[in-house]
Parts: structure tokens; sequence; C-alpha cells
């Protein structure tokens, strides 16, 4: 759980960094306030599932992702690569959760109980995928290289039924360092 602090810095943070790729921000943030962005969680029970959560794990993917830039890829990406790749790569994931009241069971007084939880919309993705659909909501306001987009459609492991998938990886580094990035930010804890 944040504290209000905490997910007040998290976003300035975050704006902080969008700011370094020379855009106008006007429309980015207006969409992002509508979105709800700022508040929405980045998943809606294994991790960081709570108001905030999602903008808390782009930040973690951002600081993770130029950690292995420049461990192993030193010089070949810039810090706008590294800022557009992680914090886009689950732009969708904004729109994706709904908050319910779920009854679980106090073990301490062994009764029911409602809790704030959050769960899946019944909607999928707009193009079928969350990295997808991702990128396709960020490219409206931001220009992408092709490495850059194929970093953010192809960030998460889940996409190995793509036909040329390994192409893609050795192809292009960042895909890799992303996917890498990814499960850093999710499993890990900081140190």
């Amino acid at each position: 759980m944040l504290t209000p602090e905490k997910k007040q810095n998290n976003t300035k943070k975050f704006i902080e960094l969008l700011s370094k790729l020379n855009i106008d921000l006007t429309e980015i943030s207006k969409y992002l306030d509508e979105i709800g962005y700022f508040d929405a969680p980045a998943n809606n029970q294994q991790f960081k599932a709570y108001p905030g959560g999602l903008c808390e794990y782009a930040l973690d993917t951002c600081f993770e992702l130029a950690q292995l830039v420049n461990a192993y890829c030193p010089g070949r990406y810039t810090e706008q690569d590294v800022i557009k790749v992680a914090l886009f790569k689950d732009l969708y994931r904004a729109v994706m959760y709904e908050g319910y009241m779920k009854n679980t069971k106090d073990e301490a007084t062994g009764t029911w109980i409602s809790v704030p939880a959050y769960r899946t919309k019944e909607e999928r993705p707009m193009f079928g995928d969350i990295g997808f659909s991702s990128y396709m909501i960020a490219k409206r306001f931001i220009g992408f290289t092709d490495e850059q987009t194929e970093a953010i459609i192809h960030s998460r492991s889940t996409d190995l039924y793509v036909k040329d998938i390994h192409n893609i990886l050795r192809a292009y580094p960042l895909v890799t360092l992303t996917r890498m990035a990814d499960l850093a930010a999710t499993y890990l804890e900081k140190y």
C-alpha cells in the first residue's frame, strides 16, 4: 500500500520523466488523468494491487531497465529510449481493472468482512493484448522507433506463440532487456 505522500511523489517522478522526452505534455497528461492512471493498480491481485501501483510499477521498471541497459548495452540506448518503453509498456492496465468489495474471513475472529479489492473488467484489451493496446494508445501522443515499438509490444514473456519472437529478440536487444526489467520490477524486492 502506498501512503498519499509516496503516491504523490511517484506521480511527480513520472511527470518529470515524461518531461525528459521533449514533448508537449498537455494531451498525454490530460489522457492519464482521464483514465485515472495515477490511481490505477498494476494488477488485480498478484502484485501492486493497490491505488497507485501501476505508476509505481512503471517507475520500478524504468529503474530496472536503465540498470540493465547500462550493464548489457552501454551507450546503445538513450535515457529517452528507456523512459518511453518503461513508462508506456503497460499503459492499457490503467483501464483493465475495477475496484469492488471482496468478502474474506477474518482469521482472528472467524467473521466475514468486506475488504477493497480489484478484478479484471469483463472487456478485453482493445487490440487483443496489453502490450499492443498500450502501444496503440501511446502512439497517439508520442512517436516510437521500431525497436521501442517491439519492446513495448513484446515486453511480456507471454507472447511466445508469436511465430518470429526469437528473431525479434535477436534483432532488438531492448525487447529482451525490457522483459528482464519487467520480471525484476515484478518479483524482486528493492535493494
